[in-house]
């Protein structure tokens, strides 16, 4: 979703009733959380390019058909972190992945799982894992606003206009949405126990909060789950907020269009804050919008985030289109075979950001520098085109992965 600050203030007095003072004094099942023991090493083994997949999965019916749930999983399974939301997606007729659906008339007030989906979801992460075992899987906890089917109309929950109607929320979903009232210090343990339902399913390595979060929202999460699970959170480009949530969060969903949403300078100094900052293990993803044919700016999106960080990726369409956000598609360029980062970053005198990794290097050309060369010492592959040689020029906001003969 789009960057909103709506509502930023909290009674700081009411929320601190159901967090506690530090949020770290959890009382969390440990049998419940054997499914993280390995989150660390899934986080750290993988290689790169690491795409994700924010939501709604790769459209491109010839290549990758979603007809069935086995198809799905194949597709999903070549992100190396994915989240969902059963709500709103089932509303918008999205085939789920995992499937895990909340028990109740109104998913808002649940306090379990549909068992048939539970056993389900439980299976498709079996299945998930089996095809790419490195895979982070995140449930989207809604917190800032919801379909109108998410809560009775009555309930104390919603946030309220002075005329006691419901204040409206997310203008594009297939219902009304409304806001809810996150300053509502009952609503705020509401959301640290579907938080903690969502980890101790075994389904979930952590939990997604979306629309730049809350600082009180994501303390009462954070407190719920206890330490091994993950939080992301979408903060954009937003060191300020990257700053506030640092010690309780693992990743940002980075959701870019840059100059209008981010900026490609914004994104490469956050990327560098978050990495440093954020808990362990780091689940940082950068999407950026665009054309599907801008191949220049899929590359480019790639590049910034291998050379700035050990993060994931995702070249997604603008969210304006009339169709579900965050749609794309794979690229071949993901599926260069770089290894792992054995260098941070380096800026060449030219003003080339470099990276070397296991299996090649990564020349990201930042907004601004002129069309620049680099040259290698020993015959590279270039992904892009496939040409091969130890001179390559890289245009303008471009980048490319090259990778050792």
């Amino acid at each position: 979703m789009i960057n909103s600050h709506y509502f930023r203030s909290i009674t700081l007095t009411a929320a601190a009733l159901m967090i506690g003072c530090s949020g770290t004094d959890v009382d969390v099942k440990p049998q419940a959380q054997s499914h993280l023991s390995d989150i660390s090493e899934r986080v750290a083994q993988r290689t790169f390019p690491s795409a994700f997949m924010a939501w709604n999965p790769v459209d491109m019916a010839e290549q990758y058909p979603l007809d069935t749930l086995d198809q799905r999983i194949a597709a999903a399974a070549k992100h190396d972190l994915l989240w969902e939301e059963p709500i709103s997606q089932l509303s918008f007729d999205t085939p789920l992945v995992l499937g895990l659906e909340w028990q109740q008339q109104h998913a808002g007030l649940a306090t379990s799982f549909n068992p048939a989906s539970l056993h389900k979801a439980l299976e498709n992460r079996k299945k998930l894992l089996t095809l790419n075992p490195n895979l982070v899987m995140l449930m989207e906890i809604r917190w800032r606003d919801a379909p109108n089917s998410y809560l009775p109309e009555d309930s104390p929950f919603w946030l309220l206009n002075e005329d006691g109607t419901r204040v409206q929320g997310w203008k594009y979903g297939p219902e009304p949405y409304y806001m809810l009232n996150y300053h509502h210090p009952e609503f705020l343990k509401r959301i640290g126990d579907m938080s903690r339902l969502a980890v101790e399913s075994g389904v979930y390595d952590g939990i997604m909060l979306d629309w730049s979060g809350e600082i009180n929202v994501v303390k009462a999460v954070r407190h719920a789950i206890g330490d091994k699970a993950l939080i992301n959170v979408n903060i954009h480009d937003d060191i300020e907020d990257g700053e506030l949530f640092a010690e309780y969060i693992n990743g940002a969903f980075m959701e870019c269009n840059p100059s209008k949403l981010c900026s490609w300078s914004g994104i490469e100094k956050a990327l560098d804050f978050f990495e440093s900052q954020f808990r362990s293990p780091h689940i940082n993803g950068l999407e950026v919008w665009g054309e599907r044919k801008d191949l220049a700016r899929m590359r480019a999106t790639t590049t910034l985030a291998l050379t700035s960080s050990n993060g994931y990726v995702l070249y997604g369409d603008v969210n304006p289109l009339p169709t579900p956000d965050h749609l794309h598609d794979w690229y071949s360029f993901w599926d260069a075979d770089l290894g792992k980062p054995t260098h941070d970053r380096k800026v060449l005198e030219n003003g080339l950001f470099q990276r070397v990794f296991s299996r090649g290097t990564v020349i990201h050309n930042p907004k601004g520098n002129p069309e620049s060369t680099v040259n290698f010492n020993t015959p590279h592959l270039r992904v892009s085109d496939q040409s091969r040689g130890t001179e390559f020029k890289i245009g303008s906001l471009d980048g490319d992965i090259f990778l050792a003969l």
